[in-house]
């Protein structure tokens, strides 16, 4: 999967931090947080309906436990949030770092509140 495909899906340029990250790691992050692979990005959001229930974001992973990772497209450095999978509604969100380069210097920390 190539990151044209992927931004030609959502019609939207990736953000700067989080694509140059993906790049690095083109077959995600696994562990307690799982960060999707650029192969999967836009099968998970496709599964879980992104674009309709949270037009202008995207789906970088998950918790393992219901909890999906969210990122906006409107910053080069976003905020990470995490949704249930079973809304997705960005009104719901919860904020996990005030930006993604902070989250991935924290080890990708997350505690479910």
């Amino acid at each position: 999967m190539a990151i044209a495909e992927i931004e030609a899906y959502f019609g939207q340029k990736l953000p700067k931090v989080y694509r140059d990250f993906v790049l690095g790691q083109p077959t995600g992050i696994n562990g307690d947080i799982h960060l999707y692979p650029l192969a999967l990005l836009i099968e998970r959001n496709e599964c879980y309906e992104t674009r309709k229930y949270a037009p202008g974001y995207i789906s970088i992973g998950d918790d393992g436990g219901g909890q999906a990772f969210l990122i906006s497209f409107d910053e080069d450095d976003p905020a990470v949030v995490a949704v249930g999978h079973g809304s997705m509604d960005p009104k719901f969100k919860e904020l996990v770092c005030s930006s993604f380069s902070g989250w991935v210097a924290t080890g990708f920390q997350y505690e479910d509140g």
